[in-house]
């Protein structure tokens, strides 16, 4: 499972006009509610990449990556016996962890099948291990009530009639190779898949080395949905095509501003991640993991801005869950617990941004506000919120009501003393009606500044997002900022024009080097960081000055060399009016 850059062509156009009319399911526009209801409300899933590859513990791309002829992964394929296997302790991990749908590798890139299939002797039944996987899986998720779904790679990079080869892999010949009947083979599996374990979605990957014709898109889907019309399908059986399949599946990363189809409506999606930060099969070497903190915030920010999160494990060989995926799936699991009602069956924030570090997720006429960084004098101010507050308190309270007041267009409430859940406090805020809110514009102080805190922007990324929010202590910075493709946007107004000067604030330690680039409006000021005290508390240093019009500006920052994960924390970005 691994990104590949997508192409476009031109030919969309002719086939959305062909299929849509011949399968008219297909499109999400056409879906009807009932079908998708479930998975709109689940919001959290389980991702399980496991197979052959787990052996090896260097990811499910190892026969790529180490370039291993397939005689030598036929090895690896005989002797996969994972007799620590047990799909009810699967299942009861997941119901701990609040997860509510699973979905796992039914057959990875490798082409290799942990499935009793009839089409191939490729698969877990001529391994050491010789039983059927996802038959005893399908068994426990119903008992345990998770939905089980497929994902199931449309790549192969063993069945002898698919090509392309990899560029590396000259000793198997193509002769006589036809990719045709490759996907007969394939349409054969996804058949079985469907009839014999009955799953709540396929989830396709590997669609990038052919067209949608070549591949049967249209045509399987639709097959697909004949045999089963509740079953969902994600994008990637459409190579990603706007609009096409059940949900839009991000990865890696978070869409600024959620997912949306082609006409503007909201987009039903899925933001996929791994827990770990390198590959998403067993990595025996992996040392770096993602924090039950960082986790749990991260599917705040997913479900706030409409969307699902997929968090990824990769068992061992032997069938066991490694310590530190529990670990974290187990905190996520307390959190859930207690806050649950203000992620399941939520939606998108009403909110452009709040003027805090936190998040907000909605229900009917219930407002959901996700504290994750206290501010300093105790209140939250929720800006341009026009509807009436009926009352406002802790979720975890039990109801215990927190002192509010209107101020002007927004609302400020009181926060309780000493009463913080050290990953996210949930305030429940009531309504008297529907929420009706007025964009929340940045725009200047008194003084003419325009102060730039970065909870208030939008971390753009180019897949792979490795920076996040975090708050330390008085203060909320982009930490873990090491990916030159992710950086943060701003939009905001000036009142008059004239020149500005440019003060970034950030904390840089431990011999940390980084380069960056401040750009307003297409004018572009290059910059190096400068040593901080403490990688905790950010110091303020002037990076140039530019000359700005009155009205509407963007500003970004991007990373352009940087020496490791703590050069930069960076907390805002300041325009002052020059003298």
């Amino acid at each position: 499972m691994k990104t590949r850059t997508i192409v476009f062509f031109a030919a969309f156009l002719v086939f959305s006009t062909i299929f849509t009319a011949t399968v008219p399911l297909l499109g999400a526009q056409s879906r009807t509610p009932d079908r998708l209801q479930w998975f709109r409300e689940a919001k959290f899933g389980l991702f399980i990449h496991w197979g052959v590859y787990s052996m090896i513990g260097r990811e499910e791309w190892a026969r790529q990556i180490l370039q291993i002829p397939l005689k030598e992964y036929q090895y690896y394929a005989d002797n996969f016996n994972p007799v620590e296997f047990d799909p009810d302790a699967w299942a009861a991990l997941a119901k701990d962890a609040g997860v509510k749908y699973i979905i796992i590798t039914s057959k990875h890139h490798d082409g290799f099948s942990i499935f009793d299939s009839a089409y191939t002797d490729y698969d877990v039944m001529k391994a050491k291990y010789g039983k059927d996987i996802l038959g005893p899986l399908a068994a426990s998720c119903r008992k345990a009530a998770i939905p089980l779904g497929f994902y199931y790679s449309i790549m192969d990079w063993h069945h002898p009639d698919y090509l392309p080869r990899r560029g590396w892999e000259t000793g198997r010949s193509v002769k006589g190779a036809d990719f045709g009947r490759y996907m007969d083979f394939a349409t054969n599996q996804l058949k079985e898949l469907v009839t014999k374990y009955d799953p709540a979605v396929l989830w396709f990957d590997g669609e990038w080395e052919h067209s949608n014709e070549e591949q049967r898109a249209f045509a399987n889907g639709k097959m697909l949905l004949g045999m089963k019309p509740a079953l969902l399908i994600n994008d990637r059986l459409f190579k990603r095509e706007p609009g096409y399949g059940d949900f839009g599946t991000p990865e890696n990363y978070v869409p600024a501003t959620g997912v949306r189809n082609p006409d503007g409506t909201e987009r039903l999606w899925e933001a996929c991640y791994t827990m770990n930060w390198n590959g998403w099969g067993y990595n025996r070497y992996e040392t770096e993991f993602h924090s039950s903190s960082q986790l749990i915030r991260q599917l705040i920010e997913i479900v706030s801005k409409g969307g699902n999160l997929l968090l990824n494990v990769g068992p061992q060989p032997d069938g066991r869950i490694q310590a530190d995926f529990v670990a974290r799936l187990k905190r996520m699991g307390e959190w859930l617990k207690t806050n649950g009602e203000a992620i399941y069956g939520t939606t998108a924030s009403v909110f452009e941004r709040l003027p805090f570090f936190g998040r907000c997720t909605v229900k009917g006429m219930k407002l959901y506000v996700h504290v994750m960084g206290w501010p300093a004098d105790g209140r939250i101010r929720l800006p341009g919120l026009k509807t009436d507050v009926k009352k406002a308190y802790l979720l975890t309270g039990p109801g215990r009501p927190l002192t509010f007041k209107r101020a002007g267009k927004d609302v400020i409430i009181t926060l309780p003393g000493g009463e913080r859940d050290p990953d996210a406090t949930v305030i429940v805020i009531e309504l008297q009606g529907p929420p009706e809110v007025e964009p929340n514009k940045i725009g200047p102080e008194k003084d003419g500044r325009v102060e730039l805190p970065v909870y208030l922007a939008d971390i753009q990324s180019e897949m792979g997002q490795r920076a996040y929010l975090d708050h330390f202590y008085r203060t909320t910075m982009l930490a873990n900022w090491q990916n030159v493709n992710d950086y943060p946007e701003w939009v905001f107004t000036t009142g008059k024009a004239g020149a500005f000067e440019i003060l970034a604030s950030y904390a840089s330690m431990w011999g940390g080097q980084a380069g960056y680039e401040v750009e307003v409006d297409g004018q572009k000021i290059a910059a190096r960081t400068e040593s901080s005290p403490s990688v905790y508390f950010p110091k303020t240093f002037s990076v140039g000055k530019v000359a700005l019009g009155a009205g509407e500006h963007k500003l970004r920052v991007r990373i352009t060399s940087i020496t490791n994960n703590h050069a930069m924390n960076l907390e805002k970005i300041v325009l002052v009016p020059a003298k």
